[in-house]
């Protein structure tokens, strides 16, 4: 029972983990952090520079929901209130729900979007709904952080897109996970949902780990090539419940195989005594000091902050329907075919993405060129406007690009 998620008696671990990967990895600010804790004692099982800094990514989007619902509890704001969205939501970098312009949506509709597709957007708008802009909305942010007990952690924007200001800590993002299970019991069956649907667009949960280990039932992932692949998860069994957060993975595999090794020790009751949770926040941190910016691998595998035209291996958050124009085996040749197909459809591209997805294909790589974005309707109009000037088009509805096993040709 929800309700009984934060009782007296109940045992929560907590466990922190900056993963690291080989020499080279990290462009700076290198050192691997851990931190399990028993939130019945408030004894710090195991730590290793839990006040390392960091960059949140999407994990942001939980602080974002957390101020929304405290709007709901004071009677501020309510879940069937509505939000327009603004020009300005609805062009944010992806991923994206997909929103449009003055488009209606529901408080409760964004807080979905938010927490089950990372919806930028959607984040945006109900940002600029509490706050009046997005600037104001992140204060907001950053003094409830302070006000929950996260003294490390400061925030600039809603979604957690790319700002050298917007930090945190393994610790204080274990702080935000218990204070969301301690303060909105009620609600915090919203992170355990696996679609989301606004109109006639419907979104898959980006929450991986909800499928993949037993008794997970909530909270966040995230991505940005500063942060890498980080995850925060819940996990309930017989009456024992986990949060886990793994922060800086290579991959989004690698990043669900370190939680399930984190989870799987904590279920097993792997302990060593330590300080207490409280203690954590009054040692030294690494104030002054830049977080850890990932480069290398995940940066060129996963296109969610920006640069157009990269290419990547999974196309599973890139949002709306797709069309493709041909998988080349040459990477010069997809971009060539992909920067002509833009020039013919002209306005039919319009808000659209560029994407090169690479992938294996009869034992070789193929790079498939791809425009991203789309509504279905205009995809099909865009593949016809393609085949009628004798160019080869194919529409991918969300489903195909998010099936990691499809080679679009």
């Amino acid at each position: 029972m929800v309700s009984r998620l934060v009782s007296r008696g109940l045992r929560v671990v907590l466990a922190c983990v900056l993963v690291m990967g080989g020499a080279g990895y990290w462009a700076r600010g290198a050192g691997a952090a851990s931190l399990v804790i028993d939130a019945a004692t408030g004894t710090v099982l195991s730590a290793d520079a839990p006040n390392h800094l960091w960059y949140p990514a999407s994990l942001t989007k939980m602080m974002t929901v957390y101020v929304a619902l405290s709007e709901i509890d004071a009677g501020r704001l309510s879940f069937d209130d509505k939000i327009k969205v603004s020009a300005a939501a609805a062009n944010v970098s992806p991923v994206r729900f997909g929103l449009k312009a003055g488009q209606v949506i529901t408080v409760r509709e964004a807080i979905n979007a938010a927490i089950v597709a990372s919806g930028n957007d959607a984040a945006t708008a109900l940002a600029e709904k509490i706050g009046g802009n997005e600037a104001a909305f992140a204060e907001k942010m950053t003094a409830m952080a302070r006000s929950i007990g996260m003294p490390r952690t400061v925030f600039r924007n809603a979604t957690g897109l790319p700002d050298d200001g917007q930090v945190t800590t393994a610790r204080d993002m274990a702080v935000l996970a218990m204070a969301l299970l301690r303060d909105y019991p009620e609600h915090y069956p919203l992170f355990n949902q696996r679609t989301v649907t606004i109109g006639k667009r419907s979104r898959g949960t980006v929450n991986s780990i909800l499928g993949s280990y037993q008794g997970a039932d909530g909270f966040k992932t995230g991505f940005t090539c500063g942060s890498g692949y980080n995850l925060v998860a819940s996990v309930e069994r017989d009456g024992h419940r986990v949060i886990g957060v793994v922060l800086g993975s290579k991959s989004r595999g690698e990043r669900v195989a370190e939680m399930t090794k984190l989870l799987n020790k904590a279920f097993a009751g792997d302990k060593a005594a330590g300080a207490s949770l409280a203690a954590l926040a009054a040692q030294p941190g690494d104030e002054g000091a830049s977080p850890t910016i990932l480069n290398g691998g995940a940066c060129s595998a996963a296109q969610l902050a920006g640069g157009e035209g990269e290419v990547i291996t999974s196309a599973a958050r890139l949002s709306g329907w797709g069309i493709v124009f041909g998988a080349y085996a040459d990477k010069a040749k997809a971009q060539q075919v992909l920067e002509a197909a833009k020039q013919n459809l002209g306005p039919l591209a319009k808000g659209t993405r560029s994407a090169i997805v690479q992938k294996a294909y009869e034992g070789s790589a193929k790079y498939s060129a791809m425009l991203v974005g789309f509504e279905q309707g205009e995809a099909g109009k865009a593949c016809k406007a393609m085949w009628e000037k004798n160019a080869y088009c194919l529409a991918l509805s969300p489903q195909v690009l998010g099936n990691p096993d499809m080679v679009w040709r």
